[in-house]
Order: C-alpha cells, then structure tokens, then sequence
C-alpha cells in the first residue's frame, strides 16, 4: 500500500490527470486501457491523462508513469489517450472524467493525473470549472484515496501563458479536496533532441525525464507508493 508519510494521514493515494463532464453510461466512450503488474502486491494505480502521459509513439511500457510503476512495483493500468482533457474529447471521443469513472470501477488506491496542452484556448472557467467537477466527482466516488496531481507538460519550447492557468485550476481542485499537487517544471525545456519529430511527443528518453523528475517531486512530498 502506498504511504503519505505527513503525520495523521492513513488515507490511500490518487495521483491524477483529470478532466471534467463525464458522459452518461449510455454514451460513454470505450476507454483503452495498457496494464503493468510489477509485482503482485504492489499498490493498485491507474493513471488518467492524455497522449503524453499514454506515451504516444512509443511501446507502453516506455510511458513516464509504466517506467515508475515497473520501478516501485505497481500494479498499473493506464487510461490516458490522444488528445484528451478536462475540457476536450480526445481522439476516442473520451475527456478525463470519462477516463475517472472507469478509474473508480477498478478500486484503485492510486489514480494518477495531470493537467493538458489539449485544453488550450478553452475559456479559462470553463476549465477551472471542468477540472473542479472532475476532480471533486473523483473524491467523492473514491473518498478514502488521497488526491495526486501532477503539472502538464510542454516540450523544449516557449510554454503558452494559458498553460499556468491549466495548472492552477488543477492545483485549486486538488487542494480543495485535501489532495496534493506536485509541480515538475518543464523537464524538456530546451531539450529538442528529447522530442519525438512531431515537436509534440517526447521521446523514449524524455519520457525518462518526465519519471526522473515526478518520483523527485514524490520524494519531496514524502509519497512512498
């Protein structure tokens, strides 16, 4: 089981990528989902998130979050897809809270979420308010988990404005519900040679980076999973 190691916290963790509006059953769409067992007793995590935290053009396994979990022995399953967010359909016509509900079905006691460039040019309440349903319907769905967030990512480029404001509707849901968010930077800044042709993606090797610097931000918080 993982641990927040901050005195009187005995809760279980969530680490999420959100987004908000979940369809109704009837119309929701099909989640993909990639699974890791690194170990048979390890914590139950699920991540939630978009093409870069799916580890879009690259093996599974080669995602930042599958690299933690066959570090520290999760039991893994990742829901994160093309071109998702709190506030925008991603290629499977799925959002984030879409992701959540099948996140919550699996009992887990890590769910694993960050913020998404694919929320960019959205109105800026719009995604405060998405994010908040979100990640307030999580909490609610999953009360006993702990609520981890983690800031988006950008590439080796200048970062749009709009991505702080991303950042800080997550961050403010997050601490809403007594959860924890961990702000990484941008590890690939500057870096090009870590990105995929597309400009977009990272590559194996900055996918590397994105793991090296959240179990960092982890550390830091004292989060043994």
């Amino acid at each position: 089981m993982p641990h927040l190691l901050a005195a009187g916290s005995a809760a279980t963790i969530a680490i999420l990528v959100l987004s908000a509006g979940a369809a109704s059953a009837a119309s929701r769409p099909e989640i993909v989902q990639h699974s890791i067992d690194a170990s048979s007793a390890g914590p139950i995590v699920v991540a939630i998130g978009d093409s870069i935290m799916e580890g879009h053009g690259l093996e599974s396994d080669q995602a930042w979050l599958a690299l933690l979990a066959e570090q520290d022995g999760w039991r893994f399953t990742n829901l994160a897809s093309d071109g998702s967010g709190f506030v925008t359909a991603g290629n499977n016509g799925d959002r984030f809270a879409d992701q959540a509900v099948v996140a919550e079905g699996r009992h887990p006691d890590v769910i694993i979420l960050a913020g998404s460039s694919n929320d960019l040019g959205a109105d800026d309440k719009t995604i405060d308010d998405a994010t908040a349903a979100t990640i307030v319907g999580l909490h609610a769905a999953v009360p006993t988990a702990t609520i981890i967030t983690v800031s988006s990512t950008w590439g080796d480029t200048a970062v749009p404005a709009q991505m702080n404001a991303i950042d800080a509707a997550v961050d403010t849901a997050t601490t809403a519900v007594g959860g924890v968010f961990l702000e990484i930077g941008q590890p690939l800044a500057g870096q090009p040679t870590l990105m995929q042709d597309d400009d977009v993606h990272p590559t194996a090797a900055g996918q590397g980076i994105l793991a090296a610097a959240v179990g960092r931000e982890l550390a830091k918080a004292r989060i043994i999973l």
